[in-house]
């Protein structure tokens, strides 16, 4: 063999094993479809800010720190129920396949105050002081590592949400 033939497989070879390595690369994380695909634990953003909200709401992956957040869960059964109507869910005509599947528990901040976006209940980060806000204004009071609906203060405007999994309980007060 002459050596310009000997370039050109050895080039040929340099080539193949590149296509082979970059065709071996792991892919993007799975979708069904057009569907994000999210597990038990997974912690998700959905912003309500989009000027599409809120038809189109979206769940993202995001850090369990993130304020606020939400955990999955629990998955949704075929009919769209979550096990227990505790979670915070949405319903199919405000977000996407993906995000109305999931059974949702708040990742919140003690003493933090949030406005639930009405009719479907999804969170933002507030100030407690500024009324008039759109929606329910709330502050968490309390965030307690157990399922337990009588582990807040019974009083006017005082409020349990209780989740089953993971267990948590939020005490709040009702501010607007």
């Amino acid at each position: 063999m002459t050596r310009g033939r000997v370039v050109i497989v050895a080039a040929v070879g340099a080539v193949l094993v590149l296509l082979t390595a970059a065709c071996s690369t792991p892919a993007a994380p799975p979708e069904r479809g057009l569907a994000k695909v999210f597990s038990v634990g997974d912690c998700v953003a959905i912003p309500s800010d989009s000027p599409d909200a809120p038809t189109t709401l979206t769940a993202d992956k995001a850090s369990c720190a993130a304020d606020p957040s939400y955990t999955v869960g629990a998955m949704a059964d075929e009919s769209g129920v979550c096990p227990s109507a505790e979670y915070q869910h949405v319903p199919t005509q405000f977000a996407d396949p993906s995000t109305t599947r999931l059974c949702l528990v708040p990742n919140l901040v003690a003493n933090h105050c949030y406005v639930m976006d009405m009719p479907i209940g999804m969170l933002e980060l507030a100030d407690c002081a500024e009324r008039g806000q759109k929606g329910l204004l709330v502050q968490v009071t309390q965030r307690l590592d157990v399922r337990d609906q009588q582990a807040c203060p019974a009083a006017v405007g005082h409020y349990a949400w209780p989740y089953p999994s993971p267990p948590r309980t939020y005490c709040t007060l009702t501010i607007f």
